[in-house]
């Protein structure tokens, strides 16, 4: 976009064009006695012709982190930042135009063979969004990289743990843990992200309301003042057995350490610690086998919320999905426990349907009762 500004000079009034290049710099263009005169020229900035010849994948990638390191989480940043300085490093220098779609694909394919399927799936991806991104400010005419056919990727280990996995997780960890209780008990019973637990302050938690403020996140060590993605800023309902064992646990902190679940140094706790000393021990110490991930602890708690009923309205808000789709169709799993409480109210539904028929049929046998049939073309109707 570009626009026509007032300039003052020592001359008097002037007019300026005023514009942002592709990586959001704002740029002006030359001095106009006139306003006429400005728009004469305005066209030529709102209207740049795509220059695919003279564009490099320097130019196409660094502008699109740019817009990523503003727009997007650090996470996704630092990830995106090491594509480009690994994966593309022998491709910045050249021209747009000068490598096919065929030659990317062979890229792509030799990519998933020295990596893995995930890693050139991902790396696709931020080629993608940078291409159409460079589209967008006109820097070239069309995306190579839409061409390209992703690699199939093996079904994912994920494993959430049951309801009475989780049982059995808390009622040990109470015993031979009982000073990591109550973080676990709050991984289990809120959805939360990993960083945006470990982030948390006693401040954020508001016990007569029953509800935890998630508004940052920890994570790589460092403290952001915003969670993983823009639309998580959330508030979480705790039920209120989890509510009261949060209340045991501020008791026994320290006045002065402002943190929720700090560390035996006062700090925030270390993930790879966390996992490594406790957590996967704990799962082996119950004798669960399986792999499963701190994060899939987020998942366990939609199977939860879902199991018991919950809408999936519910379980989105709690976890801080911008899609109820990414609720569903990544997170929740048709388990054991799913299935059994679908089970049951269908059973619950049948059963109340069969007494209903019971009582309808005993209703026929009383010679006094007087019974209302409906005609018998309505019946047919109906029925």
């Amino acid at each position: 976009m570009a626009g026509i500004s007032k300039k003052r000079t020592k001359n008097g009034v002037k007019y300026t064009i005023t514009y942002r290049d592709i990586s959001g710099r704002q740029h002006t263009s030359g001095l106009y006695n006139t306003k006429a005169e400005a728009k004469k020229d305005l066209v030529k900035f709102e209207n740049l012709k795509c220059q695919t010849r003279d564009t490099t994948y320097d130019l196409i990638f660094s502008a699109f982190l740019e817009k990523v390191k503003s727009k997007n989480s650090i996470n996704t940043y630092e990830k995106y930042k090491a594509y480009y300085n690994d994966v593309f490093i022998e491709v910045l220098n050249l021209k747009y135009n000068k490598i096919d779609s065929l030659s990317w694909q062979r890229f792509f394919d030799d990519l998933k063979i020295k990596k893995s399927p995930h890693v050139a799936n991902d790396v696709l991806k931020f080629a993608k969004a940078a291409a159409n991104y460079a589209m967008k400010h006109n820097l070239i005419n069309y995306n190579v990289f839409e061409k390209i056919e992703k690699s199939q990727t093996p079904s994912p280990d994920i494993n959430h743990l049951t309801l009475n996995e989780i049982r059995l997780v808390l009622s040990e960890c109470k015993k031979i843990k009982p000073e990591f209780y109550p973080l676990l008990f709050t991984f289990i019973g809120t959805g939360a992200r990993e960083g945006e637990i470990f982030a948390l302050q006693k401040e954020d938690f508001n016990p007569e309301n029953k509800t935890i403020a998630i508004n940052k996140q920890f994570t790589r060590g460092r403290l952001f003042l915003k969670p993983k993605t823009q639309n998580s800023n959330r508030v979480i309902y705790l039920f209120n057995e989890l509510t009261d064992v949060l209340k045991r646990h501020i008791k026994t902190l320290k006045a002065d350490c402002p943190l929720l679940f700090p560390n035996g140094a006062g700090g925030y706790h270390n993930s790879s610690n966390f996992r490594t000393r406790f957590f996967y021990p704990l799962l082996k110490y119950c004798g669960i086998n399986k792999r499963v991930r701190v994060h899939d602890l987020r998942g366990s708690y939609i199977d939860m919320v879902l199991s018991s009923g919950l809408s999936i309205k519910f379980a989105q808000n709690q976890v801080g999905h911008s899609k109820s789709e990414t609720t569903l169709n990544v997170y929740a799993r048709n388990n054991d426990d799913m299935i059994k409480s679908a089970n049951s109210k269908i059973n619950s539904f049948f059963e109340k349907t069969k007494k209903c028929e019971n009582f309808v049929r005993t209703e026929e046998k009383n010679p006094n009762k007087k019974i209302i049939r409906f005609p018998k073309r309505l019946a047919d109707t109906v029925f």
